[in-house]
């Protein structure tokens, strides 16, 4: 992905212009640093390895299953509880960098990292998996750590460039792990992709240690926020987990509502709680700027709308085809099937400058949305055709990989420049909800299907059209960001 660049069309406001101040991107690189360019490589494969992990078990969810006995809802819960840990994880780890120091911080996570990898390679039931994948879900910190050793450590054109290339990792990382899970899974066995990752987190561990300065001793101090983190935890916990469950439990039983309930109570009162606090783990008050808060929503679409298609479309592509909707690919075939996305996620990412110069940041972000609503759309109307899915997901993979882009470069620019670094934490948190959310909610539908004895192929197309309409919600925040930019 190019490096980040200003948003044209959303006026500057508190001074928050561009990724960093215009001394700083005139001036060399912090002298400390001899080899820049291994140095953003270093930080690179890191991030590359955390989003590896995160989709590299998508094609491998049903052989998973079989093999474990789980049920189709605590299959999901393999992709749901790594997404859901990480959004707790990421801005908890992120405070100690701050206050221990990045590098030595992001060390330790991987190294926590690979070790709950090998024990998911190893895992003997699903409680154990589980288990492994919510520990894994430290990595998720990965990212905002290699933002801040870069922002310490680059400046001028090596700085703008590393905002580019790191950023990009996540949409290239969980494109390739589409194609490259599947092809182990057949060549190998399930596994082996936990093995295998293990040795790349191991690798990029080693290359922080080798190109990844230590750098200045951490400034910052204070106290971790408990508080904030058993609320953020408790509140996803029981929102994500009435969703999940609901198909199972009855949409209106007192289970689903209690825990429900209990979910947005918890978050109402994170919410009352980190205003009040001097160094929360989710700055909340970054949204008493207006387009933060349609940005974040943004982000919540960019994040949840691809995770429709990663959970049921390796079920839908994998079922027999004498079922009447499944394709009857094997796992490499429903793997390479999703090659062109991936491919197409990260042509977005590099078409995004030329977009936002031509159209602007909303501009850019109403076509990322809309692309990703014809292809979700085109899923939806033929999910039995092989060749309209194959279609109709690599075009929502362009639009995506705009989407990753950019939201990156649309919460630099309309944040105060002192409140990037919160801002960004934030918008990391909010775009991981939006793809835990995905899970649950797939799972819950094609559940409600089987048990209502329905058309199959219906559950997966309503599905797909819920992707669609969240599609439309960010293209209308889109217009509202251009709107509001007036």
């Amino acid at each position: 992905m190019p490096p980040a660049i200003p948003v044209t069309d959303i006026p500057a406001r508190h001074g928050g212009t561009a990724v960093m101040p215009t001394a700083a991107i005139e001036s060399p690189s912090s002298p400390e640093l001899r080899r820049p360019g291994r140095f953003t490589f270093a930080l690179s494969a890191a991030v590359l390895a955390f989003s590896l992990m995160q989709t590299l078990v998508v094609p491998a969810l049903p052989t998973i299953g079989r093999d474990l006995g789980a049920s189709s809802l605590g299959t999901g819960w393999i992709l749901t509880a790594f997404l859901l840990a990480g959004a707790v994880f990421s801005p908890v780890v992120g405070n100690l960098g701050d206050r221990f120091g990045h590098r030595r911080v992001m060390l330790t996570a991987m190294l926590v990292f690979a070790a709950a990898t090998l024990v998911a390679a190893f895992a003997p039931n699903l409680g154990v998996l589980l288990g492994a994948r919510v520990v894994q879900g430290v990595s998720t910190a990965t990212f905002p750590l290699a933002l801040a050793l870069t922002r310490s450590m680059l400046t001028g054109k090596r700085l703008a460039a590393a905002f580019g290339w790191i950023p990009g990792m996540i949409g290239l990382g969980a494109g390739l792990a589409l194609v490259v899970g599947g092809v182990i899974v057949d060549a190998l066995s399930w596994r082996w992709i936990f093995a295998i990752g293990a040795i790349l987190i191991l690798v990029s561990a080693a290359m922080v240690v080798a190109w990844v300065p230590r750098g200045a001793k951490p400034a910052a101090t204070g106290s971790t926020d408990w508080p904030g983190i058993l609320l953020l935890a408790g509140g996803l916990v029981g929102v994500l987990l009435a969703v999940s469950q609901g198909g199972a439990w009855g949409w209106t039983s007192p289970w689903t509502l209690g825990v429900g309930a209990a979910g947005i109570l918890l978050l109402i009162a994170l919410v009352l709680v980190e205003v009040r606090t001097a160094a929360p783990v989710v700055d909340v008050r970054t949204f008493r700027h207006g387009p933060i808060a349609l940005v974040s929503l943004l982000t919540v679409v960019v994040g949840f709308v691809p995770y429709v298609f990663y959970v049921a479309l390796p079920l839908l592509m994998q079922a027999p085809a004498a079922t009447g909707y499944g394709h009857g690919m094997s796992v490499t075939a429903s793997a390479l099937a999703m090659l062109p996305s991936a491919v197409l996620v990260f042509v977005g990412g590099r078409l995004t400058p030329a977009l936002v110069a031509r159209l602007g940041g909303g501009g850019t972000a109403v076509i990322s949305a809309a692309v990703m609503g014809v292809g979700a759309a085109a899923l939806a109307i033929w999910p039995t055709t092989p060749w309209a899915v194959i279609v109709g997901f690599a075009v929502l993979g362009l639009g995506n990989g705009i989407g990753y882009a950019i939201c990156a470069q649309l919460v630099v620019s309309v944040s105060p420049s002192h409140e990037v670094g919160a801002a960004t934490g934030l918008n990391g948190v909010v775009r991981t909800i939006g793809s835990a959310a995905a899970a649950p909610v797939v799972s819950a539908m094609l559940t409600a299907g089987a048990v209502a004895g329905s058309d199959p192929a219906l559950a997966f197309s309503l599905a797909f059209w819920v992707a669609a309409g969240a599609s439309l919600v960010g293209a209308l925040v889109s217009v509202a960001l251009i709107v509001r930019a007036r």
